[in-house]
Formats: structure tokens, C-alpha cells, sequence
């Protein structure tokens, strides 16, 4: 095991590493939750209403009493969106109303970059109202003056809607974890240059080809660099998440136990995505520049940085090719739903990434040694 102490040695003894692994996660996490304190917590809600009945114009003002209301027109939709200057938006086509009453099955659209505890609220409300109109559509069947009648009655009558939130979770907690872990999943990324690096000088300084002559077999010796690598990215992630819970007093999802885990499997990718840079590098500085060009763009394709949804379809597309986009996906559902079921395949497709990783860093290897024998 002198491989795996060296490893350890070396990592703990550059100060720069330090501040990788202990220092910055939890700062920049910190910061991320901070940044929204004394921000409104009104949520704006865009409305297009192409169908401009009474039932439509009754949506509006129902969802209105706790929230901001914007009349759209269709062609604003995206730019409102992006811009953030509505946060979810709703669109109702003409013939709604009609289609509804006639017992048919209308589409409430909903358009929304990201998902949130009050996004999410708002659309419950409006679900809920359009469920109670489809339910007095079928006892009208088809009379409007008794729809109507009836939809007054609701309005005026004592059913309500009220969505409960876990206790000491604020609207918008949900979006903050997730971005804390993309920040964090990212810092992962660049510490692994680390091994990369590392990699690179056992090879400069002739230490990688005195173990090729020793009886130490070269898995042997691959192994423990990469068991090294992966525990000191789990010191950093149990460092990160006791700072978070118990230092700061963060949220961090419904199952911090389920967040845990999918992050330790992103740990893996992270220490096979550093291999192969080191192998595929001829040095140091080709090493760091590669993992940087890569890893930038990993981050914001892959949602660590903003919400995917913001960006081009085809660019949507090609991230499906990221491992930081399952990643995110994983994240997202655990933090809201808490279920570690639920992401089985995004683990599996993260456990895919890493053996594609590893096998292209040891073909790469035995390959150049072959080339330099």
C-alpha cells in the first residue's frame, strides 16, 4: 500500500490542493445559498390567453391572488423566459373553453425553465381548477348555463387548494442544492486533473517505468493511484456535506443519504475521466490545458452552471453525451423526490462513462509504452 499512502501524501501536502478539496466546495456553496437572501419570494407567471372566455379570464384571477400575472402574447413566450423575467407561463389555445365544456380534454400548456417549490405550487392551483371545471363539464354534459352556474358555485364556495411544504424549506431551496452540487461536481472535475497530473509525473520522472521492472504488476500499481484518487474525493464530499448540514445548516434535499450516493458514483467518472486525460497527455501543461477546454464546457452544457432547458435543442441533444448532464438529471430528481430508484438508470449511464473512461486510459497507456519499448 505505499502507492496509496504516496498518493495520499502528496495530494494533502500542496496547499492548492487543500484549498481545492476542503476550502472552496463549501465556500461556493455557501455563496449559492446565500445569494437569494432578501430576494422577493413573488413568483411571475406569464399568461397567454388565445381563448378569452369567462373560464379562462376566472384561471387568471384565481392563480393571481398569490402570484405575479403577465399577459403574453405567444411569440413572447421564450424571450420572457429566458430573460427570467417570468419564471413559469401558461397557455391556453382558442376553443379551450369550449372543447372543455363539450366534455372533451383540453391542454393547459406550461412553459418553465426550471422546475421550484412555488413553480411547482402554481401549477397545482391551476391544475386543480381546470380538474374541478372537467368534472362540472361532465355533470352538464354540454349545457353551458349549468356549467357556468356551477363553476360560480365553486368560486364562491369553500374548496381551496393548499400545498404543504416541509418544514424550513423556502420556495426555491430545491433550485439552490441543485446548483450547489453542479457547483461541486464541477470542482470534482478539476480536482481530478490532480490525478492526471500526478499520473504524468511518475511518468517524467522515470517512477511509472521503475515499477515496470519491479515485481509490483502495473494493475497493482494503477489501482492504487485510482483507489487514492477516489478516496480523497470522497474525504472532499463528506467534508463538503458536513459543512453544508451541520456547520451551515443548509438544505440538502428530501434524502441527503440518496444525494450522497449519486455523487459518489459521479466520484468514480471523475477519477476515470482524470486517467484518461493524463494518458491521452504527453505532459503536465498538455494536461491541464485539455481538462480545462473540456471541462468548462462539460459544466454548461451539462447544467452545472445554468438550467439546460435554457439552451438550443440541438444543444439539449448533444449533452445527452455528457456524463455531467446525467448527473444533474440524477441530482434533480433525487433532491425533490429523495427516491435513489428513481435514478437507476442515470447511475448506470454514470457507471458506463466511468468503464469507457478507464478502458480508453489503460488501452492509451499500453499503447504508448508499446510505442516507446
Amino acid at each position: 500500500m505505499t502507492i496509496l499512502k504516496n498518493c495520499f501524501k502528496r495530494m494533502f501536502r500542496s496547499k492548492l490542493s487543500l484549498l481545492l478539496i476542503l476550502v472552496l466546495p463549501p465556500l461556493m456553496i455557501s455563496l449559492v445559498f446565500g445569494v437569494a437572501v432578501g430576494e422577493t419570494s413573488v413568483v411571475h407567471v406569464g399568461f397567454v390567453d388565445q381563448d378569452q372566455t369567462w373560464l379562462t379570464k376566472h384561471l387568471k384571477e384565481v392563480i393571481g391572488n398569490n402570484v405575479a400575472i403577465t399577459a403574453l402574447r405567444e411569440e413572447e413566450i421564450n424571450q420572457m423566459l429566458s430573460e427570467g423575467r417570468v419564471s413559469l407561463v401558461l397557455k391556453l389555445e382558442k376553443g379551450f373553453a369550449e372543447e372543455l365544456i363539450a366534455g372533451k380534454d383540453p391542454v393547459l400548456y406550461s412553459y418553465k425553465i426550471q422546475e421550484s417549490d412555488s413553480v411547482i405550487q402554481v401549477q397545482l392551483e391551476a391544475d386543480a381548477y381546470i380538474r374541478a371545471a372537467k368534472n362540472l363539464a361532465m355533470v352538464a354534459e354540454g349545457d353551458i348555463d349549468i356549467f357556468y352556474k356551477g363553476l360560480k358555485l365553486y368560486q364562491e364556495g369553500p374548496l381551496d387548494l393548499e400545498v404543504i411544504q416541509s418544514a424550513g424549506v423556502e420556495a426555491g431551496t430545491n433550485e439552490k442544492t441543485i446548483f450547489s452540487m453542479g457547483i461541486l461536481g464541477m470542482n470534482m472535475l478539476f480536482l481530478s486533473v490532480y490525478s492526471s497530473i500526478y499520473l504524468l509525473n511518475d511518468r517524467e520522472n522515470k517512477t511509472f517505468y521503475r515499477v515496470q521492472i519491479s515485481p509490483l504488476p502495473q494493475w497493482n500499481y494503477m489501482l492504487q493511484n485510482i483507489l487514492g484518487f477516489l478516496i480523497i474525493m470522497l474525504i472532499q464530499m463528506s467534508g463538503v456535506f458536513f459543512i453544508a448540514s451541520f456547520v451551515l445548516d443548509l438544505y440538502l434535499g428530501v434524502n441527503v443519504s440518496a444525494l450522497f450516493v449519486v455523487m459518489s458514483v459521479f466520484a468514480v467518472v471523475c477519477v476515470a475521466f482524470g486517467v484518461a486525460v493524463g494518458s491521452l497527455s504527453k505532459n503536465k501543461r498538455q494536461a491541464g490545458a485539455t481538462a480545462s477546454m473540456l471541462i468548462t464546457p462539460m459544466a454548461m452544457l451539462g447544467g452545472m452552471l445554468w438550467p439546460k432547458e435554457i439552451m438550443p435543442e440541438i444543444l439539449q441533444h448533444v449533452s445527452l453525451f455528457l456524463p455531467t448532464t446525467w448527473l444533474m438529471d440524477a441530482v434533480t430528481h433525487v433532491v425533490i423526490n429523495g427516491r435513489i430508484l428513481d435514478v437507476v438508470w442515470e447511475l448506470f449511464i454514470l457507471f458506463l462513462f466511468s468503464t469507457t473512461l478507464f478502458l480508453l486510459g489503460n488501452w492509451r497507456k499500453t499503447t504508448h509504452l508499446q510505442g516507446e519499448n
